[in-house]
């Protein structure tokens, strides 16, 4: 009985050994790290947690002084407290100072700048499993981005399972997603109305990637033959590449759509379009064909541009250079045009245009204006920053990065000045910041809204299961 004694007495000394308050606590220990960024005045309350602490203590100081502390790992402020804060401060900057376990020295001391630009109110993202062996549950969920609440606008396990992608807006009203499948179609959502579109003709593919015109009437789509790939070599995944793309119009007034020699054919392949604020102008990446997946790596894309008639729809017959990829270790994917049309963000990588899985993938900022290009040394950061949307102000972006931990997508948010100077990029604010540590889930395609989609997952279920889709028809 003894030993058994001195065995159990032993055991419980290595627990208390163990417990949080001996525990050494270092800045590595704070996630999210929220150091040093520059916040919207109406962004949701930064939460985070320092990992093995008992007690977390925060000191804000600005033209007042904040305190907040919690108990346990996490500090979580306050939504009307931390809302008063940011209205308070608009404009300036915040000394930020980090407690824990009650000690008098800060753990950290950061500054936070409340920008008096704010970020509009709703951000969309796709959950997606980040593997290529599973996506079977995917949901499209809608979050407030001034608080913590969210709900689906999308779920496959109630619509036959099939591939839910895509979900795009024109930040005025009008928006649209693909669903794939039996019953599946490109949902339109406009002028408060549902539909589901068949967009494929006997002359055309089916829509891919795509944008909506400022006014909401046109949307310009790749019809793209979609392959997949898995790379032998560890360092690498898989891979996604088109083997063959082109560019066509959807006009939602007539449900008509068209394309143009200029962007379709087999010499080049062209993909993820854009408008131009006024509507005139469409930019997309184009390569010249190669021969896939054995020429990949040989496929980079430029940056490119086409006139477009918002009057006739009509596709203009030249196509003009706006970033030349030739001879250089680079390829464009996922262009957006700043809602002031001032800037052009792209995603760069070493080749093709699936930069998803590719480490060094990286945003870059193109002035319109100048043609002057914008690496964003201070955004990007290791492994793959990609897909990207602006907010309406065109003061804000909200991107997708596997920063982390190099496999799961989160929805990063950076700041672009009036100078076009984008600063340190910061993860999206959860509720519970542990979130982030437990689920197996991928942010992908984050996309900013000014307005609340007025339809629900229920909603999109009774459109895949029980409606027809309305057929679109080629206009030449």
């Amino acid at each position: 009985m003894k030993k058994i004694f001195i065995a159990l007495s032993t055991a419980l000394l290595i627990l208390a050994g163990c417990s949080k308050s001996s525990t050494t606590i270092t800045v590595d220990n704070i996630f999210p790290n929220y150091s040093d960024v520059v916040l919207p005045c109406n962004i949701a309350p930064l939460n985070f947690m320092v990992e093995g602490a008992d007690k977390v203590s925060v000191s804000i100081k600005g033209n007042s002084e904040y305190t907040f502390s919690d108990g346990g790992e996490t500090l979580s402020f306050p939504l009307k407290k931390w809302k008063k804060m940011l209205n308070a401060e608009k404009g300036n900057s915040l000394n930020v100072s980090v407690y824990v376990n009650g000690n008098a020295d800060a753990l950290t001391t950061f500054k936070w700048t409340v920008s008096a630009d704010s970020i509009d109110k709703y951000l969309s993202y796709r959950l997606i499993e980040p593997a290529y062996e599973v996506w079977s549950d995917i949901k499209i969920e809608e979050r407030n981005m001034e608080s913590f609440s969210v709900r689906y606008i999308g779920d496959n396990n109630t619509a036959d399972k099939c591939c839910i992608n895509c979900h795009t807006t024109n930040k005025q009203g009008t928006s649209f997603m693909h669903m794939r499948g039996t019953n599946g179609g490109t949902i339109l959502n406009r002028n408060g109305e549902i539909i589901k579109l068949n967009t494929k003709t006997e002359t055309t593919g089916n829509t891919v990637y795509g944008d909506i015109s400022t006014d909401g009437r046109y949307g310009v789509f790749t019809t793209a033959d979609i392959k997949f790939a898995i790379h032998s070599h560890y360092t690498q995944r898989m891979e996604v590449y088109d083997s063959s793309s082109d560019l066509v119009v959807l006009d939602f007034d007539n449900l008509t759509v068209t394309d143009a020699p200029s962007v379709k054919g087999s010499e080049y392949q062209e993909t993820f379009p854009c408008f131009s604020p006024n509507g005139q102008t469409i930019f997309f990446c184009r390569a010249k064909h190669q021969p896939q997946p054995d020429s990949l790596k040989q496929m980079k894309y430029d940056i490119a541009a086409v006139q477009f008639d918002p009057e006739s729809g009509k596709i203009g017959n030249k196509v003009y250079t706006v970033v030349s990829t030739e001879g250089k270790d680079l390829s464009f994917s996922h262009l957006k045009c700043s809602p002031d049309g001032l800037y052009l963000m792209a995603t760069a990588a070493s080749y093709g245009t699936f930069p998803v899985w590719h480490q060094e993938s990286e945003l870059w900022l193109i002035d319109l204006r100048t043609g002057a290009v914008n690496i964003m040394q201070d955004t990007n950061d290791r492994y793959a920053d990609t897909y990207h949307s602006w907010s309406s102000n065109s003061r804000w972006v909200v991107f997708a990065s596997k920063r982390d931990d190099k496999v799961y997508g989160r929805p990063y948010i950076a700041h672009i000045d009036e100078n076009g100077q984008v600063s340190k990029a910061f993860l999206l604010p959860q509720r519970n910041p542990k979130l982030y540590k437990t689920t197996l889930k991928s942010f992908n395609l984050p996309e900013l809204s000014s307005w609340k989609e007025n339809y629900n997952a229920r909603d999109i279920s009774v459109l895949y299961n029980n409606i027809e889709p309305t057929q679109v028809t080629y206009k030449q």
